[in-house]
């Protein structure tokens, strides 16, 4: 049976979200437990994590335990074969940016999906290959994702809602 494409975002009995991704070699990729540090523009441009991106101990046990609870298998006999950390992109408002790059003709992105990419592949795909061939996107409304949304415009007045001194959402 192939299990390509099969997610499982589950919510444990300690009510940690975990996403739960079983692959065709018999491998279980598990991640989630959020709370993520939150890692300021200033310290990403002076190269953090650019070395190095450990692991907490404290979201593996949680993570571990959490599965160790949904599965009695794993519970039994699985083990734990490594651990990561990575950066993950996340615009400011949770969603992607998805569409064409302002200012830039034939230039199109799809990015900061979050833990989200490896579900939305398929759909993020289709939508790319639409702008890339025809220049819309046919299949899906992706206005929302719109990678201008935190671009000030020419002509606005700036006035709109902020987080901190920059600009979210719609602003006129």
């Amino acid at each position: 049976m192939a299990l390509l494409g099969l997610q499982l975002s589950l919510t444990s009995a300690n009510n940690e979200a975990v996403e739960v991704y079983p692959r065709p070699d018999g491998t279980i990729y598990i991640c989630g437990i959020g709370g993520s540090d939150y890692i300021s523009t200033e310290d990403l441009k002076s190269g953090a994590f650019r070395e190095e991106c450990n692991a907490k101990e404290s979201r593996v046990e949680a993570a571990s335990m959490a599965f160790q609870g949904m599965s009695s298998l794993y519970d039994k006999v699985g083990e734990l074969d490594r651990v990561q950390a990575c950066m993950r992109p996340c615009p400011p408002d949770a969603r992607p940016y998805m569409g064409p790059v302002p200012g830039f003709e034939g230039a199109y992105i799809n990015a900061g999906h979050n833990c989200w990419g490896i579900a939305w592949a398929p759909a993020c795909g289709k939508v790319m290959s639409e702008l890339v061939t025809t220049g819309q996107a046919d299949s899906v409304d992706i206005s929302p994702f719109d990678p201008s949304r935190f671009t000030p415009s020419a002509g606005r007045g700036g006035r709109g809602r902020k987080r901190g001194s920059q600009s979210v959402g719609e602003q006129w």
